[in-house]
This record gives C-alpha cells, structure tokens and sequence, in this order.
C-alpha cells in the first residue's frame, strides 16, 4: 500500500504537513497563525479530528507550533508529540498562562517511536541556540520518508538523507537575494546550493534515487521557486549526475499537490 505526503503550508509564517496511509494519519508541525485558520485546515483534510493519530513538532518556533492552534488541537482531542527536553519550554512559550489542562501532551525522545502503522526515528540538526529542533525519518512498510527544515549544517545528517524513497527538505534562500535582504536568522537555515549539495550528496550514497523529493521552506523575500530548482540542477550538473527523481516546490501559503509514495 502507498504512503501520500502533502503540505499544508511551508514558510517562516507557518509550516504544516500532512503524511497518511489508508489506516495512520500524521501531522506534521502545526505552526498556523489562529484558530480558524487551524479548524479550517482540519477540517478540509480530514472527516474528523479523531482521524488524526499525533501532531508531531520539530521545535517551538511560532511558525511550527504556538498557542492558537494548540488550543484547537486541545479542543479536538489530538496527541501532541514534542521531544522530552521541550516540554517545559513549550508551556512556558506557548501555553499563554492558560493551563491547556486537556491537551493530550506525549513527549519523545531520540529513540524511534510508533504512530499507528508508522515508525518515527527523530534526528536532531542545528538551528538556532537553545531551539532543540528535530528532523524525522519515517519508515512504512519498506519505504524511507525524510522530512527535514530549519537547519543550517547537513554533514552529520546525511546518513539519515541515503536511500530515502521521498525527501522533503528546506531550500531556504538564494545567497544573492539573502546580501540584498539580509536577515540574521537566515543564517541558521539552508541555503539553496547547501540544499543541492546535501541532495547530490545523498544521491551518490544511495542504491536507488527517491521516488520524488519536495523543496520547502522557501523564503518569501530571499528565494524563489525557481530559483531553488536552479541551483539544484546546476549542482547536479556540476557533479556530472542527472536528476532521476520528480521535484517539487511546496507553495509558501497554500496546499502543494499530493505525493504518492510506492
């Protein structure tokens, strides 16, 4: 059986993913700007709230999880999946003084877990001081999904990338548009040639190519779509490969196409 993958939305003003097979469904990230924007989003994925098996969060910037949508995740029932040594930060960060007493909070640590028929391995990568952040490596049957955003340093997470059946992956910014609008906190994420070495990387290690991978994370101000897909192409072409696999960029606001994996 496949197993599909959408975004919801993939930006620095939020950042929500859809990963499901016939029987699990998973939330990935839920960094949505207010409730109604988050019931709204629910409610066109799924017939109910109950489908969903865990939202599970890479770290606790507002783009990837804040208040409004914790309320509603509360509301609607959902387990809430965030790394142990985060748990704290998230009440101190996000519960607004408001107690959240409902929210069904089940902490993870380094090691795999399960949700329904998927298995989760969390990895951590660099991203801002003092922002624990996670990228997660989810095993279905005998495919290898990779998600990963809001990091700035592939090397010591490469092995994770090999061998992936499909990857999802921040393309943060082009360098030229980053020294026209420069940002600090872009430093502390991938930059499109950074991205197509990681790419070309895991693609020289592995038996196979991906199935498809998916660019995300695109800065509003300091990227564009075909900018990232560019710089990719030109650093397989530097390297003498050839893209083998479907690519894809995940709109900024809006719901990319779904991906079916297997």
């Amino acid at each position: 059986m496949p197993i599909y993958f959408k975004s919801l939305c993939s930006s620095s003003n939020g950042n929500c993913l859809l990963l499901w097979t016939e029987n699990t469904r998973v939330v990935i990230d839920c960094g949505l700007s207010s409730m109604s924007r988050t019931r709204a989003l629910f409610q066109e994925n799924f017939n109910s709230p109950k489908e969903v098996d865990a939202v599970i969060i890479s770290h606790l910037h507002t783009d990837h999880i804040s208040y409004y949508p914790l309320r509603v995740l509360e509301e609607y029932g959902c387990v809430v999946r965030v790394h142990r040594n985060s748990i704290e930060d998230l009440r101190r960060r996000h519960f607004n003084g408001d107690k959240l007493s409902s929210l069904r909070l089940k902490p993870f640590s380094n090691r795999q877990f399960k949700v329904g028929e998927l298995r989760i391995k969390p990895f951590e990568i660099p991203h801002q001081p003092y922002h624990p952040t996670f990228g997660f490596v989810v095993q279905y049957e005998k495919r290898k999904i990779v998600i990963a955003t809001d990091f700035y340093d592939w090397q010591d997470s490469l092995n994770h990338f090999i061998d992936a059946d499909f990857i999802f992956v921040e393309s943060n910014h082009n360098l030229e548009l980053l020294e026209l609008y420069f940002n600090p906190n872009s430093l502390f994420h991938m930059s499109n040639p950074e991205t197509g070495r990681l790419l070309c990387s895991a693609r020289k290690l592995s038996r196979r190519a991906p199935e498809a991978v998916m660019l995300g994370h695109i800065s509003s101000q300091r990227n564009e779509a075909h900018l990232a897909i560019e710089e990719l192409r030109n650093r397989f072409d530097k390297e003498g490969m050839k893209i083998d696999f479907e690519l894809f960029v995940a709109p900024l606001y809006e719901e990319s196409e779904v991906v079916e994996i297997g």
